[in-house]
């Protein structure tokens, strides 16, 4: 059974431009609530606090989160170590921005990348290898993690 580990980028992906309506798509979220209910398809309770800080309480967006946070995981004790261990390098330092740290806004990538090790599953992310950078797939890539694409994601969910 593959886990896959969602980035917050691919829930707003999913939410604000794939359709809820038509029967292939009601079908498509089907297998999405599916794998979710299955654990197949997990994230990070900082991806919740990302989606929690764009969205307003009262969309359908946020409802829709809130009603799967059970999907959304605190970091284990094996986790940290990893995290902890990626701090020591400073270009791994940087997946964390300024911005964010200046603002109390949450910063998931460090988080995914170490679930996704745990669980010896695969990141869903939009975000692309850049060399020399701290994006997401750097922070995979430093692990040994697969990644794959959202469109990746979608033709397996669709088969």
């Amino acid at each position: 059974m593959m886990i896959y580990v969602l980035d917050t980028n691919i829930f707003r992906t999913l939410l604000e431009h794939f359709p809820k309506k038509g029967s292939y798509f009601e079908d498509i979220w089907e297998k999405i609530d599916a794998k979710i209910a299955d654990k197949q398809i997990v994230s990070v309770d900082e991806c919740f606090n990302e989606m929690a800080n764009h969205y307003s309480s009262d969309s359908d967006n946020f409802k829709w989160i809130k009603q799967r946070k059970e999907m959304f995981l605190n970091p284990t004790n094996e986790e940290s170590l990893i995290i902890r261990d990626l701090f020591q390098n400073t270009k791994m330092c940087e997946s964390i921005h300024t911005k964010n740290i200046l603002n109390n806004r949450p910063s998931a990538d460090v988080y995914l990348a170490a679930k996704t090790k745990v669980l010896n599953a695969t990141l869903v992310t939009n975000e692309k290898y850049k060399p020399h950078s701290a994006q997401l797939p750097n922070i995979c890539e430093e692990l040994n993690v697969l990644y794959i694409s959202y469109d990746e994601f979608m033709a397996i969910i669709s088969e």
